[in-house]
């Protein structure tokens, strides 16, 4: 009996998570919809990704042709456990044409053309090789995108193969590396010949029996952190040699469910495994016992360190925050080379693979280089590979992950300098600067150009939120609010992203005002949000005079409408009462209300009848009270209330945020537009149609603007880019 009940508790369970996650697909399906223009012919959108998290789910819809994906063009639309659907973004290109889509060359003829165009030689440790529709080149062309990591070629590289004639149209290195001093370049180490069959994609026995768990002497956080030194003396590199001290920063650790095959033991487990990818050639380090003891002048040091940081950053994501998340490459796990790189000092993230170079300080000794190069990928797997570096936001909420691991653990103070170190034993030494996160430039004034630089930026102002909020809901809302995002969002839109997570995770008003002071504070504009609910518990209208032929009132500045109005607040203990007249002015009992909801005015406006109040407090920016047809009124004239939010007009922005050009939907009549900036500047006017319903706005600066249209009581809001 307990058996039965229990399956049916479960499939009851099951049954609710199926409906819940079909209501919110059907949300989000229904805004694109009605917010997307109509495809061209034999183009669609088709939902190929989603990832439901804290905040919600968001679906990722992507443009095809003829069934094939047109490359890096997408919509990502999130729905709140609300139904609600409160962000998206889009990089949709309205450029791509409609080709035949039916290749002229095989999968295996792109490899080739790769393999020969970058001259790869050795072992290809990764290739991925895959049909898009493809419009980077100025031309609309089907395309093999063909990635590779090999033995020799220092990095990630990327060629793109005419799926037509084979021709190698382009090919790069898309790897995302830690810093700008190693570039990518061929190792000069003898080499091997082409073996083009073999590769290494997994460690693990085909027949792995057992996950156990095994320990390692680690450096967690690194040396200098753990004893609280600066770099020198007996706490400098010295050619990788060990000594008495460095040894004692070390940390016992264990190593969970690493797999043991019955005889040998190997560092992979659920989330992470080790592979050797690029040169040097070091090894798996498998072994015959589950204690990796190693000190750093072995090179097993390195390989127990990044298994330890990489698979205990990921347990903290899904066991303590609750956000379910793996790679979306490899089968589900992060692979590494802890000596990678041809030993350079630098190190990559590139499609669920880590390399760690081994110049200066061995990259892979350093947890600040591991988990930087680990939040590039987990910004990569939260948007199903549509992860950004426009003004450096991967770069630094790389930065911002390894900071925040290291500042929870409490060595340092906030006096000192270190404190606000990133790479502080691999860098901030002779080998190179490192990075900070009390970087003082503002966005977006403070730009560079350099993502790296930049990217100092966003790990600041992320890390500012995280001493008020503290480190879990900053880290929870971080990864969230990248989830929603897409591969052009700049630093601006994603702090819109972060913010509006932690509002559809239900954080406190006094925590959303965090996020919204310090990211105004550091320059970045937000849409206005009031915390707190408006609720009209009463209304009563009386003296109503001066209507239209029509019988209602003909604008909010005649003496028309006096009300009586009950404003009560979510949080607030009491409620107030406002006097309204129809002159726009107020008398105010607020003694009922508490702090901080203490009144400072109200505005009234009307048209056709529909009156809107706005009551402003001073704790937050201005709050519609919307109650649609309440009141009563004398037989003369109608019923009097306050409007809906939206009303009856129908006319909507897309895209929003907008890079060039807005698109105005559904416009079915000739209009007079004016867009202007919020110090209320006019910076665009002009005329619209059902026919010419676009405005350039790439001349505009990254920012909000209003849209206005003469003769209607209407007000439009997009975000410039």
């Amino acid at each position: 009996m307990k058996k039965t009940s229990l399956l049916l508790v479960l499939l009851v369970s099951l049954c609710q998570t199926i409906s819940a996650q079909e209501i919110r697909e059907n949300v989000a399906f229904q805004w694109l919809n009605e917010n997307i223009p109509t495809a061209k012919a034999n183009q669609n959108f088709e939902m190929l990704f989603s990832r439901a998290g804290k905040s919600g789910e968001t679906f990722r819809y992507y443009q095809t042709v003829n069934g094939v994906e047109v490359f890096d063009s997408s919509i990502a639309i999130h729905v709140s456990n609300n139904n609600e659907v409160t962000y998206t973004s889009s990089t949709i290109d309205n450029t791509v044409e409609t080709i035949d889509t039916t290749p002229s060359i095989t999968e295996a003829e792109a490899l080739n053309a790769a393999i020969h165009a970058l001259d790869l030689q050795g072992v290809i440790a990764q290739k991925e090789v895959k049909l898009y529709v493809y419009n980077k080149l100025n031309e609309t062309k089907l395309v093999y995108r063909v990635t590779t990591n090999s033995e020799f070629l220092n990095g990630h590289w990327e060629t793109i193969v005419d799926a037509k004639t084979g021709e190698v149209l382009q090919t790069k290195d898309i790897a995302i590396y830690e810093n700008t001093n190693g570039a990518s370049k061929r190792s000069e180490a003898k080499k091997s010949p082409v073996e083009k069959s073999k590769t290494s994609f997994s460690v693990k026995p085909e027949n792995a029996s057992l996950l156990v768990d095994g320990t390692a002497m680690v450096f967690d956080p690194d040396p200098l952190t753990k004893t609280t030194s600066l770099y020198g003396g007996n706490y400098s590199d010295n050619g990788d040699q060990t000594n008495a001290d460095l040894d004692a920063a070390r940390t016992q650790v264990t190593l969970f469910d690493i797999d043991f095959d019955g005889s040998v033991y190997t560092l992979a487990g659920p989330y992470v495994e080790i592979a050797d990818v690029e040169s040097p050639s070091e090894g798996l380090f498998s072994q015959a016992t589950a204690d990796f003891d190693f000190n750093r002048s072995e090179q097993g040091f390195e390989a127990a360190t990044c298994y330890h940081h990489i698979d205990q950053s990921f347990r903290y994501i899904n066991d303590d925050l609750g956000i379910p998340l793996t790679s979306i490459f490899n089968g589900g796990v992060m692979r590494y080379d802890p000596h990678g790189l041809n030993g350079a000092d630098n190190s990559y993230y590139s499609q669920g693979t880590l390399v760690f170079g081994e110049g200066g300080v061995d990259d892979a000794e350093d947890m600040d280089v591991i988990l930087h190069e680990l939040g590039h990928g987990l910004h990569d797997f939260v948007t199903n590979g549509n992860i950004s570096q426009v003004n450096g936001l991967s770069e630094g909420t790389g930065d911002y992950w390894a900071n925040s691991y290291k500042r929870s653990l409490g060595f340092w103070e906030i006096t000192d300098p270190s404190y606000f170190y990133v790479f502080g034993w691999d860098g901030h030494n002779p080998f190179w600067p490192g990075r900070v996160t009390n970087y003082g430039a503002q966005y977006p004034g403070g730009l560079t150009g350099s993502i790296h630089t930049d990217g100092q930026i966003w790990a600041t102002v992320l890390l500012e939120i995280w001493e008020i909020i503290g480190r879990e809901k900053m880290d929870a809302a971080v990864l969230e609010g990248l989830a929603m995002t897409n591969s052009s969002t700049n630093q601006q839109n994603a702090a819109i992203a972060v913010r509006q997570a932690a509002i559809d995770m239900n954080y406190t008003c006094a925590e959303i005002e965090a996020f919204t002071e310090r990211f105004e504070a550091r320059g970045y504009v937000l849409p206005n949000y009031v915390c707190g609910t408006c609720e009209i518990s009463e209304i009563s209208t009386s003296n109503v005079s001066d209507c239209d032929d029509n019988g209602t009132p003909s604008d909010a500045s005649d003496d028309f409408f006096t009300a009586d109005v009950t404003v009560t607040f979510s949080g607030a203990a009491g409620t107030g009462t406002l006097d309204l007249s129809g002159d726009g002015t107020a008398s105010v009992d607020a003694s009922g209300l508490t702090s901080p909801y203490t009144f400072v005015g109200v505005t009234m406006s009307a048209d056709g009848g529909a009156i809107d109040i706005t009551a402003t407090f001073s704790d937050d920016s201005a709050c519609t009270l919307n109650e649609p047809n309440a009141g009563t009124a004398p037989d003369s004239c109608s019923v009097l209330g306050i409007s809906d939010e939206e009303g009856s007009f129908e006319v909507s922005i897309y895209p929003n945020p907008a890079n060039n050009t807005i698109l105005l939907q559904n416009v079915t009549q000739e209009y007079d537009v004016a867009v202007y900036n919020l110090l209320g500047q006019m910076v665009i006017n002009q005329k619209v149609s059902a026919d010419a319903n676009s405005i350039n706005i790439s001349s505009l600066s990254s920012g909000i603007y209003l849209v206005k249209f003469d003769d209607i009581n209407e007000v439009l809001k997009f975000v410039k880019n």
